[in-house]
């Protein structure tokens, strides 16, 4: 099956590292115009040089709501619409709900779920009047399943997860799609993905953990980056276009509820 998004501008929130790089390349290598919403701006920069005639990105905070309608405003400014959403960004602090300082309750819910709802307020009067539209949560296998040590974090995901299935019985008439991908973990494979530092962090786990780990896991392996990514561009594409207000769990089938 060959996607081609030709002629589709994306915009993948968090698009620097990680998953979300991995999202923005793949995008752009099916021939996506991929903008990258994200606060790291030289991270980002790195990001879009890999295809940097297909790739742009814009720096700010996401979660200052006026920054993030300036953005979408720039991007109509330069005549383009948003034909694919992916949002991405998100973070989670493991700790112990009763060891959770209010601040960091707060800022997990407003990153992880107020974001992109907010941008998604933004973004949908452009689908609309496009009549066309494809919007992809990344939420995570916590959301389904639970995990110790992420109770706020879990909630925010699956009020994603939720939001996600009801707005896509709103919009389907308007020809726009929403999904959900929940992954499990990912690791990521180069300096690249992350920067050294936390590629070295992430090296530093002791084997006998990840053994532990993988074991969990029937396809004998941990996620990487491009098996988020794949599914994230088949969702995006017109292969797809009668799949919405579903949950895809991309995670080796740790969860198989």
């Amino acid at each position: 099956m060959n996607i081609d998004l030709s002629g589709r501008t994306a915009v993948v929130t968090g698009g620097a590292s990680n998953i979300g790089r991995s999202i923005a390349i793949t995008l752009a290598e099916a021939g996506a115009d991929v903008v990258i919403f994200d606060r790291d701006g030289d991270q980002a920069a790195r990001t879009a040089s890999v295809h940097p005639d297909r790739m742009s990105y814009i720096a700010f905070d996401l979660m200052d709501e006026a920054a993030l309608a300036r953005a979408v405003d720039a991007l109509k400014a330069r005549g383009k619409g948003i034909d694919l959403l992916v949002s991405n960004a998100g973070w989670v602090n493991t700790l112990p709900f009763m060891e959770k300082k209010p601040a960091e309750t707060e800022f997990e819910l407003q990153l992880n779920l107020h974001v992109p709802i907010a941008l998604t307020r933004l973004v949908l009067p452009i689908m609309v009047e496009r009549k066309y539209g494809r919007i992809v949560y990344i939420s995570s296998d916590a959301a389904r399943g639970g995990q110790r040590g992420q109770a706020v974090y879990s909630a925010a995901k699956g009020g994603l997860l939720s939001f996600a299935r009801t707005l896509a019985q709103e919009v389907g008439k308007f020809g726009i799609t929403v999904n959900s991908i929940a992954p499990a973990m990912i690791v990521p494979q180069s300096p690249e993905d992350i920067g050294a530092e936390s590629m070295q962090n992430a090296r530093d786990r002791p084997p006998e953990m990840m053994a532990k780990i993988v074991r969990a896991y029937p396809v004998g392996r941990v996620g990487k980056g491009s098996d988020v990514s794949h599914a994230v561009t088949f969702l995006c594409s017109d292969q797809a276009e009668f799949i919405t207000g579903q949950t895809l769990a991309v995670n080796g089938g740790f969860l198989t509820i």
